[in-house]
């Protein structure tokens, strides 16, 4: 019996450090709302090698992006950034977001992502390259179907640099043709 006592305190304070350390959460949502990001509705989930990429709208209307982190069944917020307008009176809309600015490990970077709303109808393809001696993407985005009738778009930057020169969007309609441009 007076073994177990003098053990107790021991056994407590482990019990109690364990839980103050944090190695992440059940759930994406949760992991979010316990990092203070606030936000009305996740639009989109996109799955990438050691998380997963959000887009959810904003308190103040628009639409940001953000990176959850996974470790096997936990998350933890990682980053978010970046404002696209919506809704919009633009055909196109487009936004950065460097979502690696706090990546610990080189495995966790290469997280740079354009993206944006597309209100233009007839735009079924959308490309997207730097413009410039610097190549880092050079790609046609991926094109989702929201809700409401708008599609969000986005794109991973190919190649890890920290030079971010312009870039060229150019859309095309169902039969090639170049229906929007912006440099």
């Amino acid at each position: 019996m007076r073994k177990t006592i003098k053990y107790f305190p021991l056994l407590f304070l482990l019990i109690f450090a364990t839980g103050c350390t944090n190695s992440g959460y059940g759930s994406m949502e949760e992991a979010i709302q316990n990092s203070g990001i606030q936000y009305k509705q996740i639009y989109y989930q996109y799955e990438v090698k050691k998380g997963v990429i959000l887009f959810y709208v904003n308190p103040n209307g628009g639409i940001d992006a953000g990176l959850v982190y996974k470790n096997g069944k936990k998350f933890k917020w990682g980053f978010g950034s970046g404002t696209v307008s919506y809704p919009t009176d633009e055909e196109v809309t487009w936004g950065a977001a460097n979502l690696d600015i706090n990546a610990k490990t080189e495995e966790q970077k290469n997280y740079w992502i354009y993206y944006g709303i597309i209100k233009q109808a007839d735009i079924t393809k959308l490309h997207i390259e730097h413009k410039g001696t610097i190549k880092s993407i050079n790609k046609d985005a991926n094109i989702v179907e929201l809700s409401d009738g708008f599609r969000l778009w986005f794109a991973l930057q190919d190649e890890q640099n920290s030079i971010q020169p312009g870039f060229i969007l150019d859309g095309y309609n169902k039969d090639g043709v170049n229906v929007y441009h912006f440099e």
